[in-house]
């Protein structure tokens, strides 16, 4: 068994660099081996270029551990959250997998799960 990756501390990492203001980390089972994958809501006029992916890299590698190193970054538009405030992880995860979501009224706003849908498509 693998190592569990608390993704709060990920979050507060990632969310403390300027250029970022909010992002989700995702377990993603890619040929029986898990990978995580971490998409980033970035302010506005920022764009995750190889310079902005390697300080998220290397900040989590310095402050957390080189397991917390995501496999791949994405930038989005949106995180998806319930309409409580939580972050939808285990919806992207589903998303990922190719499986249908069970409940998209709890989704405050189901519209950004579109590019998640593009992005699983590749990965």
């Amino acid at each position: 068994g693998g190592v569990r990756i608390g993704t709060a501390e990920i979050y507060r990492q990632v969310e403390d660099l300027s250029a970022v203001a909010d992002s989700l980390a995702v377990s993603h089972d890619r040929a029986g081996d898990a990978e995580m994958l971490l998409f980033v809501k970035l302010k506005a006029g920022e764009i995750l270029g190889p310079e902005l992916d390697k300080t998220i890299r290397t900040t989590l590698r310095k402050n957390l551990s080189p397991r917390h190193v995501p496999a791949a970054i994405y930038q989005v538009q949106d995180i998806p959250y319930t309409r409580s405030g939580k972050k939808l992880e285990l919806a992207v995860t589903r998303i990922l997998q190719g499986r249908s979501l069970d409940n998209q009224t709890a989704i405050a706003n189901p519209e950004c799960l579109d590019e998640y849908r593009r992005i699983a498509e590749k990965v």
